[in-house]
């Protein structure tokens, strides 16, 4: 069976969407939170699967191309009831939380956006459709998973552990494993040993069952040969090329011919819509300087977060992970007997690592206890994990301390601003709900509440005015808030919508300028030039047809094009079904002879000019040349590959019809404050 395709993943940011990495990923929508999920603050990690999934070319890719290649567009994102209260969809009988969606959405978010570039925007992601692929993605692994503990799929400890060993993430610049990279990603991403194991074995298990699936969807010889002919085929060309302004100029045409061409080409020449729109801002920025903070708001806060300023114990410790008990109390033995443990790890054949500064929710359950209650110098063990038996030895202890709120009185004022002024901004933004409601003008609700508001003079649907000129740049969100502007009537106000993680506003559109064919005066040179170009075009199409008649009669190429201003005759090499587009055949020709037979003549045209192309020879692929082998190899591999991405497609269609899917829309909507599609 071919293996399956590795995924495309964002270069940089060392290990992607990572939160705790800056610049690896935006926040979480201001509105995700504020829809009565307010404890979540958009830090999750994305799991550490991911991660490992960038470089793993086994079982973990065999899962991971179900997810990049199963579009949800085969079956769309149906099934979409309001019957799902637990989750914003449920397979069978579990449900897919928010947080889960969300997390998926902003891997693929960051995805794109490091394949993009940073211009990528919400926006984008939404008409991309990022966030369905992103549940639909989660709708597979579930009917996957389920799927794999109906036919009872459980990989054995050995068999988990051997791939664990083996993943790339794992390990140091030698290509040796390295317990102490492991766990430091693991801590980083908020999981513990156990629970990533059983993250692998599950992988491992719906990775089996998709090879299980697919065993056996392979592409035959005759088939890979039969296509390297098709593909591979080529064919050489004779062109005559005839530049559009290379045709002489006509005759200057009268009034009526003008006024004519300008009404028949009138979208050229109309004025986009303009409106000149009125923007109320409230931002956290401008509340924040206003919130008074108290001693007792300071101790509150200080002592709800009283985690962030405490300085936790840790700890350097040398350990050794040896494959049974046996092995790691004799190796104790002789650490206790005044060997190093590193010399002791070497004679057993086994590697001593050493995890510096390590706090105690860095290490495995199994081994924080011991290694923590341990005094500088003395060694312990064995413990027993998933990897092995652990020896270890502290080499040495820092203690942990806490700063106290006269210490970090300013930062914790500055947080505290910062999230009454939060609290502010929503009853503030509701408030301003309510005004616009009931009737107030949108300037008065503005004063109401203390909002700003800045006026847009004359802008297009892109921002900008009658000169081009880009206008509110300095506004959060200026796409979104000219967006809202044209959506509303003359004179009415929009709702309010939010700007950015830190803003809301309502958008009036004071006056609308519809769009409007501009007179013939003001732009009549544009109008003539266009109309001599036009019948430049039309007297080398002209040319064209009597140069394509004179090939089909047996007409050389160059008697055929001769009287012609700049004609210009070429050989074209031979080109191939396959290959990379000509830069002088266009395509539509290219592909029309293609199809025919030696002498046919086909005319396509290019920007700058027209092209006659005459076929003129067929070059015959052989798949039995030596130097064949690897496209007809590579081309039995590709069409395997989707004949098993066919399979894949079908079972989980039949497994979603099995167990049932049901999605949550008006929950997904709400959330992300969207309207119902």
């Amino acid at each position: 069976m071919a293996p399956a395709r590795p995924p495309d993943l964002p270069p940089g940011c060392g290990f992607p969407m990572m939160p705790r990495f800056p610049g690896c990923g935006p926040a979480v929508p201001f509105a995700f939170r504020r829809a009565a999920l307010h404890q979540f603050d958009g830090t999750a990690s994305v799991p550490m699967l991911q991660i490992i999934r960038s470089t793993a070319g086994s079982w973990v890719v065999k899962i991971l191309f179900v997810a990049l290649i199963i579009s949800f567009a085969v079956w769309g994102i149906g099934d979409v009831t309001k019957g799902v209260q637990t989750g914003v969809a449920k397979v069978g009988d579990r449900s897919i939380t928010p947080v889960e969606l969300d997390q998926a959405y902003r891997a693929e978010f960051n995805r794109m956006k490091q394949m993009v570039g940073p211009e990528f925007t919400e926006e984008q992601a939404r008409q991309f459709g990022l966030r369905d692929r992103a549940l639909e993605q989660l709708i597979q692994k579930e009917l996957l998973a389920l799927a794999s503990e109906d036919l009872g799929l459980r990989i054995a400890d050995d068999t988990v552990r051997a791939e664990v060993l083996k993943v790339p993430a794992f390990k140091d610049s030698f290509g040796n494993f390295d317990a102490n990279l492991m766990r430091a990603l693991l801590q980083q991403n908020g999981l513990t040993e156990a629970g990533f194991v059983e993250d692998v074995r599950s992988d491992m298990a719906r990775s089996d069952l998709i090879g299980a699936v697919t065993a056996g969807a392979s592409a035959s010889k005759t088939l890979a040969e039969a296509l390297f002919r098709y593909r591979f085929e080529g064919r050489t060309f004779e062109a005559v090329t005839i530049p559009f302004n290379a045709m002489p100029a006509a005759p200057s045409p009268d009034q009526a011919t003008l006024e004519a061409f300008h009404k028949d080409k009138a979208v050229r020449y109309t004025a986009p819509e303009y409106r000149t729109l009125n923007v109320a801002l409230l931002e956290t920025a401008a509340l924040t300087k206003d919130v008074e903070v108290t001693d007792e708001a300071l101790r509150e806060y200080y002592d709800a977060h009283a985690g962030d300023y405490i300085t936790p114990e840790k700890r350097s410790i040398a350990q050794a992970v040896f494959p049974s008990k046996e092995a790691a109390d004799k190796a104790l033995a002789d650490v206790n007997g005044g060997k190093k443990i590193e010399d002791v790890a070497k004679e057993a054949g086994v590697e001593a690592v050493t995890l510096d500064d390590v706090q105690k929710d860095g290490l495995p359950a199994e081994l924080s206890e011991p290694a923590f209650a341990a005094a500088q110098g003395t060694s312990g063990g064995p413990v027993e994990s998933a990897f092995g038996f652990h020896i270890f030895t502290v080499t040495k202890v820092q203690a942990g301390g806490e700063r106290k709120l006269e210490e970090v009185k300013d930062e914790v004022a500055q947080k505290v601003r910062q999230d009454k002024a939060l609290e502010k901004l929503f009853e503030l933004s509701t408030k301003l709900e309510d005004e616009l409601a009931g009737g107030t003008p949108l300037a008065e609700a503005a004063q109401t509440v203390g909002a700003r508001i800045v006026k847009l003079e004359k802008v297009d649907s892109r921002g900008a005015n009658a000169a081009g000129v880009a206008q509110g740049a300095d506004l959060p969100a200026i796409d979104k808030i000219i967006a809202s502007g044209f959506t509303v009537a003359s004179g009415q106000t929009g709702s309010v919508e939010e700007a950015g993680s830190d803003a809301f506003f309502a958008v009036q559109a004071e006056a609308v300028f519809p769009a409007a064919l501009k007179p013939l005066d003001e732009v009549k040179s544009l109008v003539l030039g266009d109309w001599q170009a036009e019948q430049k075009q039309v007297a080398a199409r002209k040319k064209a047809e009597d140069v394509a008649a004179k090939l089909k009669a047996g007409t050389p190429a160059k008697e055929a094009a001769s009287g012609i201003p700049s004609a210009l005759v070429q050989n074209v090499d031979p080109l191939m079904r396959a290959g990379a587009p000509s830069a002088i055949v266009p395509a539509a020709a290219q592909q029309t002879l293609f199809g025919g037979a030696v002498g046919d003549v086909a005319t396509g045209e290019k920007p700058t000019g027209v092209v006659v192309v005459k076929l003129t020879g067929i070059i015959a692929a052989d798949p039995a040349n030596p130097m064949a082998a690897a496209q007809v190899t590579q081309l039995a591999n590709a069409t395997g590959q989707a004949m098993q991405d066919e399979l894949v497609l079908q079972y989980l269609a039949a497994l979603r019809a099995h167990y049932g899917v049901t999605i949550n829309q008006t929950l997904i909507n709400q959330l992300y404050r969207t309207t119902q599609e």
